[in-house]
């Protein structure tokens, strides 16, 4: 049977948050910054919401990732990969967890089946996992009209739940073969919950509040330091 080790993006392999790096990328190269803040004056109001009790995290994550494509939107695909390797270049690889990173590439020499998952796009997830020196992700899927990026993704969205049925599809007739008490997950956000579970050995990395405690309470391994919650972050405008 074989081994996997899954490890989430935002916050887990990079310190970082892939919103700013696309924002990052349009406000240089000037390209698509009018549907890019569209896309934050209709998302950020969500997070009072979130904050205040009045919407739960997982839809609220849900509806980021999954409106996330409105940046590429009108791209094709030569543009929309230049764009990716930029955000790679740029943004991902200069906030790369060292430790965690490690941590990835131990598991690929201990022949572990090493696989990124992210509600990021996916052909962006590609760009960034090929960069970390890893073959496997599993993004959220983009939809394209006559070769141009047209805003809209495939369901389910590579997101809470969504990560669990992604990965899922990934593994096909070979999930029975599958030795999940020997494999590892990685993730940061108490809504990858549902993605952690399923794992034997399931590590809260740099969690957020609610992750550590859900953390502690189920004797999961625990890297890194506690964080402050991602929303408030970009609420007050800080850099992940």
């Amino acid at each position: 049977m074989s081994k996997l080790a899954v490890f989430d993006l935002d916050g887990t392999l990079y310190n970082g948050n892939i919103v700013a790096g696309f924002l990052n990328h349009h406000r240089e190269h000037k390209v698509n910054r009018l549907r890019l803040y569209s896309y934050f004056m209709s998302h950020t109001p969500l997070i009072p919401l979130w904050r205040i009790g009045l919407l739960a995290e997982e839809p609220m994550r849900e509806l980021w990732a999954r409106n996330l494509s409105w940046a590429i939107t009108g791209m094709s695909k030569q543009t929309g990969n230049s764009c990716f390797e930029w955000i790679t270049e740029h943004y991902v690889a200069p906030l790369i967890r060292k430790d965690v990173h490690d941590i990835a590439m131990q598991h690929l020499r201990d022949s572990f089946r090493v696989i990124l998952v992210s509600g990021t796009p996916a052909p962006l997830l590609e760009v960034i996992a090929k960069k970390l020196g890893i073959k496997e992700s599993i993004g959220t899927p983009v939809k394209m009209t006559n070769g141009n990026y047209n805003g809209k993704v495939e369901l389910p969205t590579c997101q809470g739940e969504g990560k669990v049925a992604r990965l899922k599809l990934l593994l096909g007739e070979n999930i029975n073969n599958i030795d999940w008490k020997g494999s590892y997950a990685y993730a940061d956000s108490f809504t990858d919950k549902p993605l952690l579970s399923i794992f034997g050995h399931p590590v809260a990395v740099y969690p957020d509040p609610k992750l550590a405690a859900e953390a502690k309470h189920n004797n999961w391994a625990i890297l890194g330091d506690i964080r402050e919650p991602k929303a408030r972050k970009l609420r007050e405008g800080k850099r992940e």
